[in-house]
């Protein structure tokens, strides 16, 4: 669905709701990694950011403080895959041997371990990067100070409500 300043987040709110500078949304844009639609002209477009864009900033800036950004850039590319379904914001984001997992329920990890350790040595490199679902509460908690409109905007996405993070 094409979205507009009315259903999508300006620059500066998406600068709010992620914590990310400009200098980083203009660089994130540069390289493809985040994308924002540009209206009107073209020497000094009007940037609108979709509430999928606002959730990949707020996961790239969770995910800076730990990861490369081609580490980051592949969380990003995996949960695009998924999809933006509220099943999404139950799962885990795992690092197991350099690849990353979207785990959400701890047998379905315990088998990924599982596969990881049988596929060369005996040791895995674990991490745990934590819950995706805490990204949203994130935002709206930002977004209660940043964003008046916030939940028309969001209205009928899974930011529209919070989703109980599995563990």
């Amino acid at each position: 669905m094409p979205f507009t300043m009315d259903t999508g987040f300006t620059r500066r709110e998406a600068i709010s709701l992620s914590g990310l500078t400009s200098n980083k949304l203009t660089y994130l844009d540069r390289v493809g990694l985040v994308v924002p639609i540009k209206l009107g002209n073209p020497k000094h477009p009007t940037v609108v950011y979709s509430w999928e864009q606002v959730l990949q900033l707020k996961i790239v800036a969770r995910l800076r403080q730990k990861l490369s950004l081609q580490e980051t850039s592949k969380v990003i590319e995996l949960i695009k895959e998924r999809g933006y379904k509220p099943t999404l914001f139950n799962c885990h984001l795992v690092l197991i041997d350099s690849e990353f997992h979207l785990i959400e329920d701890w047998k379905e990890f315990g088998l990924t371990v599982l596969e990881a350790s049988g596929r060369g040595s005996n040791q895995v490199s674990i991490l745990d990067l934590g819950p995706i679902g805490e990204v949203i509460g994130e935002l709206q908690e930002a977004a209660r100070h940043e964003v008046l409109d916030f939940d028309q905007r969001t209205e009928g996405t899974p930011l529209a409500v919070q989703m109980p993070c599995a563990v």
